[in-house]
């Protein structure tokens, strides 16, 4: 924390009840883990699992649901929830919200419309027809493209790229980086035939957009292209994490989770409420259907993936069974000397008993 607080104001801040009242004036400035926290600093308990470290932790006090035996504790109903708390009031003394207004260094283009609240940091660029609603943050360098429309209360970080004629909802967060609404991947060759090079290729005029929803992040470096006729959506909440590539007239649906470095190939259709793990990818025109989960670094690039199913591997199957092949395929080494001989004995045994019939 940025900030001393007594562990008194501390326990009325989270509606807490402290063990040890006489522990009140007790100043703690700092949050850490329970292995890690000194004196000073405030631990929560949330995972019964970590007890052990509860009883040994050297912090001034524990957040947790049961007194700890030793410890000076906060008793509330779920520790998780006090932590979230806690660190929203924390984040907020560290990052303030920017003051409203338009710094002198930005350019707002006559024609774009700034709600109440406003504000837009040096460097920034918002071009003509753009509406931002109220509360909008467009922060230093980030650019605001041509007729874009930002919901109220969302944030474009440092360095991030929307791009002309894209939508973003309420309380949406693009990260810096980011480019939203870059033409998505669309070429033929000049000579016709795909497999003819030889002339180069044509660039397909992507004339679609993007359509983010409400209460969506968008992490760092991720690209969500353009679509060639029809919008690229992402629904509402959900999160993308960064070094993401969302290929053209993709479609996400509701609280759907994409971790790093996972790829969406153009037309692919993700349900709700949908894990892509880290490094997975999803083929052309694919499928994930509702509450499925794609395993770190799984390939769906041959089939759909049904609604509730896990897959693993390359190419993606279900993911027991990719399991169980990868149990297999680190006892192999072992055991192909052994299995090599004893194919060896049989082919003897089979060409002997050839020559017995003959």
């Amino acid at each position: 924390m940025s900030m001393q607080l007594p562990l008194a104001q501390l326990a009325m801040l989270l509606g807490a009840k402290l063990t040890d009242p006489s522990k009140g004036e007790v100043l703690v400035g700092n949050v850490a883990s329970l292995d890690a926290a000194k004196e000073g600093d405030l631990a929560f308990l949330w995972d019964e699992k970590f007890a052990p470290d509860a009883e040994t932790s050297q912090a001034s006090a524990i957040v947790c649901k049961d007194a700890i035996e030793g410890q000076t504790c906060l008793l509330v109903a779920d520790p998780q929830q006090a932590m979230l708390a806690l660190l929203r009031q924390v984040h907020g003394m560290r990052f303030p919200t920017p003051r409203p207004g338009v710094h002198p260094q930005a350019f707002v283009d006559d024609t774009a419309e700034l709600g109440a609240d406003v504000s837009v940091g040096p460097n920034a660029t918002v071009e003509a027809g753009a509406k931002l609603g109220d509360g909008c943050q467009v922060r230093a360098n980030a650019y605001v493209g041509r007729n874009v429309v930002l919901g109220a209360g969302s944030v474009v970080h440092p360095n991030a790229t929307i791009l002309d004629h894209c939508q973003v909802g309420e309380r949406s967060v693009v990260w810096s980086g980011a480019v939203i609404g870059k033409d998505g991947f669309g070429f033929v060759p000049v000579s016709g035939d795909r497999r003819d090079l030889s002339q180069g290729s044509i660039r397909i005029p992507q004339i679609g957009g993007v359509k983010i929803g409400s209460d969506v992040e968008i992490g760092s470096l991720t690209t969500v292209d353009r679509g060639a006729l029809e919008n690229t959506e992402i629904a509402d909440r959900v999160i993308v994490d960064s070094q993401v590539h969302i290929a053209h007239n993709c479609k996400i649906e509701d609280n759907t989770v994409v971790v790093g470095r996972v790829a969406l190939a153009g037309g692919a259709r993700i349900g709700k409420n949908v894990y892509l793990l880290q490094a997975s990818a999803v083929g052309q025109g694919r499928t994930v259907a509702d509450g499925a989960i794609a395993g770190s670094g799984a390939q769906i690039l041959y089939k759909d993936v049904a609604e509730g199913e896990e897959v693993l591997g390359w190419p993606a199957q279900p993911a027991m069974a990719e399991r169980r092949l990868q149990v297999i395929l680190t006892k192999l080494p072992k055991a192909w000397p052994e299995l090599r001989k004893r194919v060896k004995q049989l082919e003897k045994k089979l060409a002997a008993l050839g020559k017995t019939e003959d």
